[in-house]
């Protein structure tokens, strides 16, 4: 389905029984909603609808010239709640979507029933060098080719390669795909993110997930993130690298389908 913007359409699906609250996934960056496969049967057997969002210039999105904000994605995300009635969502976000779900929480705080943030951070916090590079890098060579071998590798150890061939192939595939505007305009936003000092506004029950061996984005972003929010509960998945939900998709969906239940319940 899509949602018609100011700048084109968002494009999302909203599946599940009828009557179930609903889950918003939000993805990473150079992903789209493909990432949360994992998750969705396991979702919709526990009773739940689930709404996964492209981000603008990602996925079935129209992508958009220029530097976008964190704070732009996230009305991208009411816009679409807003197209579907929608009052408040529990939200799941990892990396890129798990900042836009912490703006979301702390400066819409009546739309989010629940948060999961999930190998994510505050406020940007990794090796800045690394991602300049990458930029000069497609810059220089106008595709994402140049730039997706080491970023498989951050995002997954050998074993999802090894084990999963089809399911790295789709993911790899889904990278190359990503538009260079929403490229370029969504790493401004990551690069320049910081709702560090808002987290405070959040009234949600949040859980943060780090993965222990996540080269991106550190336990330790995660574990600020958990003390900036009042009540936040922590988790981490030994092991983990980015992807945290394809990697250890069976630990990560009981960890998401009993937060939900225990707020739910």
């Amino acid at each position: 389905m899509l949602a018609c913007t100011s700048f084109g359409f968002l494009h999302y699906d909203l599946i599940g029984p009828a009557g179930g609250s609903v889950v918003c996934m939000l993805h990473s960056l150079t992903s789209d909603s493909g990432m949360w496969a994992d998750q969705v049967p396991a979702l919709i057997e526990a009773g739940y609808q689930v709404l996964r969002i492209d981000a603008r210039g990602h996925g079935g999105s129209s992508p958009v010239t220029g530097e976008y904000r964190m704070e732009q994605l996230a009305d991208d995300v009411v816009l679409v709640l807003d197209r579907l009635g929608l009052d408040t969502v529990h939200l799941v976000g990892l990396s890129m979507g798990g900042m836009t779900g912490q703006v979301l929480a702390a400066d819409r705080p009546e739309r989010i029933r629940s948060l999961m943030a999930c190998a994510t951070n505050s406020r940007w916090s990794g090796d800045t060098a690394m991602m300049l590079g990458r930029l000069d890098a497609v810059r220089a060579s106008g595709s994402l080719a140049s730039i997706v071998d080491h970023s498989m590798e951050q995002r997954y150890s050998p074993a999802v390669r090894e084990n999963r061939p089809l399911r790295w192939s789709a993911l790899r595939e889904t990278f190359l795909a990503t538009s260079l505007d929403g490229y370029f305009g969504c790493m401004h936003a990551v690069l320049n993110h910081d709702v560090l000092g808002r987290l405070d506004r959040v009234l949600a029950p949040t859980l943060v997930v780090s993965g222990s061996d996540d080269p991106v984005t550190s336990p330790s972003a995660g574990r600020e993130i958990a003390a900036a929010v009042r009540g936040a509960r922590y988790e981490e998945i030994s092991g983990g690298r980015h992807f945290l939900n394809v990697e250890f998709q069976r630990q990560f969906n009981q960890l998401l389908v009993d937060w939900l239940a225990g707020v739910d319940g």
